[in-house]
């Protein structure tokens, strides 16, 4: 095959990655692409270009014969920096053509060019979540020191198939109420996402370099973020007037309210280890699936490949279990 070459692609020459996106087999949120059809290419592109857009942001292209022919986008993280101390971006969109095969050197290339751009920037920690399937882009992450740290997998439930009315509400005691959450409650919420994550296996925990309080830290801040405007709702499970649980809801985008398919976002639970075993997160999910119905056609949320007792709760309410599945790879710069 012909050579290429590695250079940036600036905002308004943005169009001429379609091609690229139309043909890849990794698009986002492909469990739908059936029944979205170019409308997820188009969505795929607009999501790009948004980011694009942004002055932290970075587009780098492999050009071919006048073409785009592979395509990495480096953006800052600022939310992971403050709490890291540290310098901290994200490598997205790690797209290369088919035959990927053929693609490993043009993956290499772009690969150091982004780390390259990134050392230039101070950055000290980047992460990277291809889709578990893309072993070109994989192969390219783990030969310059990425390493993997969790595997997650996305889950949806599709409302127009199996609509709330037609799934059994969980059975939970008596005593346990669930409501929304307040401003009030942020105190009690990060005591309870301290202890619910604090033996976690996600990726924070997973990199020895983070370590295990500070891992902890992240969820802490995860539902403070999710209070203050993040999340759209926060569901909490109350027993005996002690917070037990809550689950983190998000409405479509507005890319995504632009789709025929609407979908919504499950971002995460946390149930007080000392109320394990009794429901509630069966329970906070038929909830918050109450809340997105009407709003969305379909709500997704990912969790870990081995979280066995999310993928339980899910199936129990009519979800799909692991339609998709990404690998998180970090690297200390």
């Amino acid at each position: 095959m012909s050579e290429f070459e590695i250079g940036n692609l600036p905002l308004d020459q943005m169009g001429a990655i379609r091609p690229l996106l139309e043909q890849s087999a990794f698009k986002p949120m492909r469990y739908l692409a059936r029944e979205l059809g170019s409308d997820l290419g188009e969505f795929w592109f607009a999501s790009i270009a948004d980011l694009v857009k942004g002055k932290n942001a970075q587009a780098f292209a492999a050009f071919r014969d006048q073409k785009v022919a592979g395509l990495l986008v480096y953006a800052d993280n600022p939310w992971e920096t403050e709490i890291l101390n540290k310098k901290a971006g994200v490598l997205n969109y790690f797209v290369i053509e088919p035959p990927e095969a053929q693609g490993e050197h043009m993956a290499q290339a772009l690969l150091e060019e982004a780390l390259s751009y990134a050392s230039a920037r101070g950055v000290q920690f980047l992460l990277c979540k291809p889709s578990a399937d893309a072993s070109t882009a994989i192969h390219a992450l783990e030969s310059q020191g990425f390493q993997l740290m969790d595997t997650l997998i996305d889950c949806y439930c599709d409302f127009r198939h199996s609509p709330t009315s037609k799934i059994p509400p969980p059975g939970i005691s008596d005593n346990v109420v669930i409501r929304l959450a307040t401003g009030n409650d942020m105190e009690e919420l990060v005591a309870v996402a301290r202890v619910a994550f604090r033996h976690h296996f996600g990726r924070y925990h997973a990199d020895p370099r983070i370590g295990s309080e500070l891992a902890t830290r992240f969820y802490e801040e995860w539902i403070k973020s999710s209070i203050g405007g993040y999340a759209d709702w926060v569901c909490v499970a109350e027993i005996a007037g002690r917070i037990a649980g809550f689950a983190i809801w998000k409405k479509p985008s507005h890319l995504e309210n632009g789709l025929k398919l609407r979908v919504g976002h499950y971002s995460i639970a946390g149930i007080h280890p000392d109320y394990s075993g009794r429901r509630l997160f069966t329970a906070l999910t038929y909830e918050g699936m109450k809340l997105l119905e009407g709003v969305a056609d379909v709500v997704e949320g990912p969790t870990h490949v081995n979280n066995y007792g999310v993928q339980m709760g899910y199936s129990k309410l009519h979800w799909r279990v692991c339609v998709d599945a990404r690998h998180s790879f970090h690297r200390w710069l």
